[in-house]
């Protein structure tokens, strides 16, 4: 495993290193207190993203994170590492660069645990596939602010996820899970 990990580590930095102008790196945090119906959870979202920039149109990039979410006042939680790739497409630059509307079209999957009680788990799997439209602010050549609003495509999981609240949905969302706020640093 390590072996491949270093394979993968050389083979990007050597794609990115030969010409590092149009990559970015940057990502999103999140922390979320929920209360309905009497139920309590907290849940933490990291996810750290690098990027490629083909031209002023095109990019590509991923985000590797985690997700755990805890519910108050019981020994239950869930833990996921997601992986999203996705492609994306600019459609919209102010003259000056300061905004940039785009839209990420792409596929992600995650995997963990849904723990429950003290040495009960479950194997938990979500995945999905859809467009993430996105807005960014371009405050210097180098720092950009960066928002995900909403999805419209197709969410999934397997019943553990689902037992844990991940959703089960397709179409157009515009709720909480769906709304990022990032950073990218441009090289």
């Amino acid at each position: 495993m390590k072996k491949i990990l270093t394979l993968a580590v050389v083979a990007l930095a050597s794609v990115f290193g030969a010409n590092a102008e149009g990559v970015y790196v940057g990502g999103s945090l999140g922390f979320q207190h929920n209360d309905q119906e009497g139920v309590m959870t907290n849940e933490f979202t990291i996810l750290p993203e690098i990027g490629y920039n083909f031209n002023s149109r095109w990019a590509i990039g991923t985000t590797i994170g985690y997700d755990y979410t805890h519910w108050c006042g019981r020994e239950t939680s869930l833990h996921l590492f997601e992986f999203n790739p996705y492609a994306r497409f600019t459609y919209f630059r102010t003259s000056n660069n300061l905004v940039q509307l785009f839209v990420d079209g792409g596929a992600g999957i995650g995997l963990g645990s849904f723990d429950y009680g003290d040495d009960d788990s479950d194997t938990a799997v979500t995945w999905n596939v859809g467009f993430r439209p996105g807005v960014a602010f371009n405050f210097t050549d180098k720092f950009s602010v960066v928002a995900h609003i909403g999805f419209l495509g197709y969410q999934g999981a397997n019943n553990a996820a689902y037992d844990a609240g991940m959703p089960r949905k397709g179409g157009i969302s515009f709720d909480t899970r769906d709304l990022t706020l990032g950073f990218y640093f441009n090289f």
